[in-house]
């Protein structure tokens, strides 16, 4: 719980504590609207309240609750939208207390498991999920890839490598303007947000963002920290992706690109927030250097 309380006071602050002093009275009421028993906190919570529960009739179910009610109605809006097409279900929404009530995979192993001893296998089923998500659009959305992106033209100048840095920012824009193919996104496709239930493997904890589908892939974890210095790291990041390239019908050349452009906002995230981007900048180094 300690990673999630500092997390909750670092991001939000006073808000945040006073979240945190309600949330026991919070679970505490949402176990009664929705007939919940066997409630058990997950260990590994980072930025929302998770647990694990079981109904009235003992049919097992997801809690989550969040201090923000943005990324949550954001979330709701995600899984509504996917419907079980290769998601976790939702099954009920609480707007006071900014709660899901989802569907609980068992047994629950993550993909991440599995990588990357069994890498084929991990993007053959990771291929499966993207092609039960992407549909085309229907409705309005309102956001955008370009939305996020627009974080590499705030980095502060000596955070990130210039050269990394604008040669991101020219390739996003490139793409941008190039994309043909619109759908609904995860929008954070990496392993650790696909679990398995049952004999199938299913999302979870959307964005909903709308973009090209390879933007999506871009957020497959192609290199394994273990393997980052490794010296065929190269050959493993081209065979990853050729394979992932033919599963989907990707350009294999597209989809490189977007992975330089989302290890590069994923280091302008880092920096927005505080934090450490050397390891992201040390992936674009052994991959596109």
């Amino acid at each position: 719980m300690e990673p999630f309380v500092n997390n909750i006071r670092g991001i939000f602050g006073q808000k945040g504590e006073v979240w945190l002093d309600r949330l026991p009275a919070v679970v505490s009421s949402l176990a009664q609207h929705w007939k919940l028993k066997n409630i058990a906190p997950v260990p590994n919570m980072t930025f929302n309240y998770v647990a694990k529960a079981t109904t009235e009739s003992n049919h097992p179910v997801i809690l989550k609750i969040s201090c923000d009610a943005e990324l949550i109605d954001v979330e709701k809006h995600a899984l509504a939208y996917f419907n079980g097409s290769g998601s976790i279900k939702l099954i009920d929404f609480h707007a006071l207390h900014h709660a899901l009530l989802l569907q609980q995979a068992l047994p629950g192993t993550t993909l991440k498991f599995l990588y990357p001893h069994q890498m084929d296998f991990v993007i053959d089923a990771y291929s499966t999920v993207v092609k039960q998500l992407h549909r085309p659009l229907v409705g309005q959305h309102p956001l955008h890839i370009s939305d996020w992106l627009t974080a590499l033209d705030k980095v502060p100048k000596g955070k990130l490598p210039e050269n990394f840095l604008t040669k991101a920012m020219a390739i996003r824009d490139k793409l941008l303007a190039s994309s043909s193919e619109y759908v609904f996104l995860h929008g954070d496709l990496h392993h650790d947000n696909i679990i398995q239930h049952e004999d199938r493997w299913l999302a979870i904890d959307p964005k909903g963002i709308v973009g090209e589908p390879a933007f999506e892939v871009a957020a497959f974890d192609f290199i394994h920290l273990s393997e980052i210095d490794h010296a065929d790291c190269k050959a493993l990041f081209e065979a990853r992706v050729k394979r992932l390239s033919f599963n989907l019908n990707l350009d294999p050349e597209r989809l490189k690109e977007w992975v330089f452009v989302r290890i590069l906002l994923s280091a302008a995230w880092w920096v927005e927030d505080c934090g450490d981007p050397s390891k992201d900048v040390h992936l674009a180094e052994r991959l596109f250097s």
